[in-house]
């Protein structure tokens, strides 16, 4: 028998707190003053609950809601209208809060609970037991987590708001090295079974320059240069760009204005995704659904295997994984009904 994971322990302990937390309490009536959101998450995983800060604040707009997550995902939340103090300490939580909406904790703000103890409480771990076996997209989880207190508060889409410097930014950015029609790419993933073949990449970019008459833009953070040298060492007749020291809205800003996305499931392609620019998304090793792109200008392809959803680690395919299933030709055919 398969014994529960710490994060499906996790869950279930949230769940119970969070029951013991708001035993005995209409929900519905409350009218908190402060609110902490704790998100202890990857750069995709903020961009799809940015609406969770915007419901709140429609709801409560008075109340000043205070964020924590990990540093490289706070970069979102600059400019947010709806987020008053973003933190990327967990030891900033040190006193009470009103609410407290956990979307996704750990083990010590657990135990946090218990210390600076909140008159209410709202958890992923509720949700995500609730939904067993049928995992929805991660936009409508988020949302599922402060449904309680949202009085009837239809969901919406997540958002990103660019500020002056980055808009400033991306169109020096782009003045200076001339780019007119260009697609933004990036072959990057925080797991190598998500990445797609560096061949595969080299061969659409090439493609995308000679017949599309398009310029190709990678996107990638310093440690995903040795990555893209690779596949423009690849490429017949580059001309490609690489977006080092862009912070995340520098990216989102230069999404916006690009003909299209193209890119494996990772933070930069949820991120063109929120701000509805059109994309084809590579998927293999995660859980089908939950992170498909929502914009009405995206595409997808995924090899769904017997194996899916697996660790991601380990590949029981290993000489054909489910992302070098993805051919060359299939791209191109979903590209070019993106371009249509």
């Amino acid at each position: 028998m398969k014994l529960p994971s710490s994060e499906q322990w996790l869950y279930l302990f949230n769940l119970l707190v969070t029951r013991w937390v708001n035993s005995g309490k209409d929900i519905a009536k409350y009218s908190p003053k402060t609110i902490l959101c704790i998100k202890w998450d990857e750069i995709g995983d903020m961009a799809a609950c940015t609406h969770v800060f915007a419901l709140l604040k429609k709801r409560f707009p008075d109340a000043k809601i205070h964020v924590i997550t990990k540093k490289y995902s706070a970069g979102l939340l600059e400019n947010n209208p709806n987020v008053d103090e973003v933190s990327t300490d967990l030891k900033a939580w040190n006193k009470r809060y009103d609410l407290l909406v956990d979307l996704r904790g750990t083990w010590g703000t657990l135990w946090k609970t218990f210390r600076y103890y909140p008159r209410l409480r709202l958890d992923r771990g509720t949700v995500r037991i609730q939904q067993r076996g049928n995992q929805p997209h991660e936009t409508l989880t988020n949302y599922r987590i402060i449904e309680p207190v949202l009085k009837g508060l239809q969901n919406e889409l997540p958002k990103l708001f660019s500020g002056e410097k980055n808009k400033t930014k991306i169109a020096n950015y782009i003045a200076q090295n001339g780019l007119e029609k260009y697609c933004v790419i990036h072959a990057g993933a925080r797991r190598e079974l998500r990445k797609w073949t560096d061949a595969g990449y080299a061969s659409i970019a090439d493609w995308l320059v000679q017949e599309k008459g398009l310029q190709v833009v990678f996107a990638g953070i310093e440690n995903e240069e040795e990555q893209i040298k690779k596949i423009t060492d690849k490429m017949s007749q580059p001309f490609v760009l690489f977006t080092r020291n862009f912070d995340l809205l520098d990216l989102a800003e230069l999404c916006e204005r690009a003909t299209f996305f193209l890119g494996n499931e990772s933070g930069p392609l949820q991120i063109a995704d929120v701000i509805q620019t059109p994309l084809l998304g590579l998927f293999g090793p995660g859980v089908k659904d939950v992170f498909y792109p929502q914009n009405a200008n995206a595409r997808l392809i995924h090899h769904v295997l017997d194996c899916n959803p697996c660790d991601q680690i380990h590949c029981v395919n290993a000489g054909n994984t489910c992302m070098m299933r993805i051919g060359v030709d299939e791209v191109k055919i979903e590209i070019e009904k993106l371009l249509a």
